[in-house]
């Protein structure tokens, strides 16, 4: 009341500063009114579904993948259309993939399938400065489209508003490059794993910044993820080539199905049947790798309990079965 109120660089106010007469002067602040107190609940949009694209870190549909330097990664690497190198086996927790194999085809259908999901999504909002992305802004939960070329400087903060399964949707019809030291700070139960950011052209991040969530880039290289950045998320695209220098990647949570599985028993020289991915959800995945060898093979599928689930007569090399209808579990 009759006094000037002032907050200063790097507060938050999870509140309201109101005054009868006096001015409000703020530098730099994080400022939000409580969940609760008039603010509506926000979910964002439906996230979008990786499938077999969830397993990797570091992955492109068509271009090479390559490293130098101490890069640590948890999750796969590989191209559908190029070489994987310069990558320590032993730093990576997850499958290398130095040359395109099934388990890359099938993440290069399912990496399709997402991009052309966040491509048409509508948006809520959209901002207006793409070449000032960051610089203190505070996103919640909403589909946010950037009509151009974008530059990530200094911090762009997401608040989820205490609900940890709130979707952001980044579009950006144009390249996305960042500053040194630049950084995507999660706030109020936002995770990572329900980031996602869309990028029309190449994506540079520079040294030492930390970026979370997905990026699904389309027809661009992931030119430079650069010395000392963190990624807690992904980073595949459709075209282009991604290098990585020394970074940190972890692409959480890996689903438990990652991971191609190759079962011999029908020929103990050749792998005969590749079986992916395992355990399945959704769908899965049966590769007859010579099928002039087969004569007429036969799918039968049973519960615990001895009861027949499915009963197909396998036609082609490769066959994806729809399981989604399959009770999970038996």
């Amino acid at each position: 009341n009759n006094a000037a109120i002032i907050i200063n660089t790097g507060s938050t106010l999870e509140g309201r500063a109101l005054s009868t007469a006096g001015s409000i002067d703020v530098d730099g602040i994080l400022g939000y009114t409580p969940i609760g107190c008039g603010s509506p609940t926000l979910t964002g949009p439906t996230a979008p579904t990786l499938g077999t694209a969830a397993c990797y870190a570091i992955f492109s549909t068509d271009g090479a993948v390559s490293n130098t330097g101490i890069t640590t990664i948890t999750g796969d690497v590989g191209s559908n259309n190029g070489s994987a190198t310069g990558y320590d086996s032993l730093l990576v927790t997850g499958t290398i993939h130095p040359i395109p194999d099934v388990s890359t085809a099938q993440c290069a259908a399912d990496l399709l399938v997402a991009y052309n999901y966040v491509n048409v999504l509508p948006y809520d909002i959209e901002l207006k400065f793409p070449v000032l992305l960051g610089s203190s802004l505070v996103l919640t939960p909403h589909t946010y489209l950037m009509n151009a070329a974008a530059h990530l400087t200094d911090t762009l903060f997401l608040n989820a508003q205490g609900n940890a399964n709130a979707i952001f949707v980044i579009q950006i019809n144009g390249a996305l490059t960042s500053s040194t030291y630049s950084q995507v700070v999660l706030t109020n139960l936002a995770q990572a794993k329900n980031v996602y950011c869309k990028i029309e052209g190449a994506v540079s991040i520079n040294n030492y910044s930390v970026f979370c969530g997905t990026i699904i880039c389309n027809n661009g290289a992931l030119g430079a993820l650069n010395t000392g950045v963190t990624l807690n998320g992904r980073s595949l695209t459709t075209t282009g080539a991604i290098t990585t220098t020394a970074i940190t990647a972890v692409a959480s949570p890996i689903p438990g199905s990652c991971g191609p599985v190759g079962i011999s028993n029908l020929d103990e020289t050749n792998e005969a049947i590749t079986i992916y991915p395992n355990p399945f959800s959704a769908s899965a995945t049966i590769v007859l790798n010579d099928i002039s060898k087969s004569n007429t093979p036969q799918l039968k599928m049973y519960n615990v309990l001895g009861k027949e689930m499915m009963n197909v007569i396998i036609t082609k090399s490769t066959t994806i079965f729809d399981t989604s209808n399959l009770p999970s579990g038996v």
